[in-house]
């Protein structure tokens, strides 16, 4: 399993809004530990739902907390052996609905992800699968700019 660190998730939220925000560390290293099963931790889309839950229950940037999610749960899933299965409009309104309260984050994961048909190269830095994730869903990020 591979996991996002605290920093990870403000260099992400950095890459997205072009600026240095304003966190709360400890609701930022809640959603860090969101991430982790004690016990059985390798349930990637368990994880990623909780992940995602997480992430938008407790918004821990000033600016930019459904565009960090988007990206830190796709990035997660990705080098975890699981691939994007939305188009990017819906990849936005799937985010959208779990931060109203109209979605799960365990029926959103089931919604935009699937085991991955071939799994990721070892050697492929996880900061350069973000780099990948943000560049190949940048529409996705334009939808959920406005409001964010």
């Amino acid at each position: 399993m591979e996991y996002l660190t605290v920093h990870d998730f403000v260099w992400i939220n950095n890459a997205i809004t072009g600026k240095v925000n304003p966190y709360d560390y400890f609701a930022l290293e809640a959603c860090m530990a969101a991430q982790y099963r004690y016990g059985n931790s390798h349930d990637v889309p368990v994880q990623a739902a909780e992940l995602l839950g997480k992430l938008l229950n407790v918004n821990p940037f000033e600016d930019g907390n459904l565009r960090t999610t988007l990206i830190s749960v796709l990035s997660f899933l990705n080098v975890n052996g699981y691939a994007t299965t939305q188009g990017e409009a819906e990849l936005a309104q799937t985010i959208r609905a779990v931060a109203t309260g109209s979605l799960t984050a365990p029926d959103a994961i089931k919604a935009i992800s699937a085991p991955a048909s071939e799994s990721l190269s070892t050697t492929l830095a996880l900061r350069r699968l973000i780099t990948l994730e943000c560049n190949t869903h940048a529409a996705a990020l334009q939808h959920l700019a406005d409001g964010d």
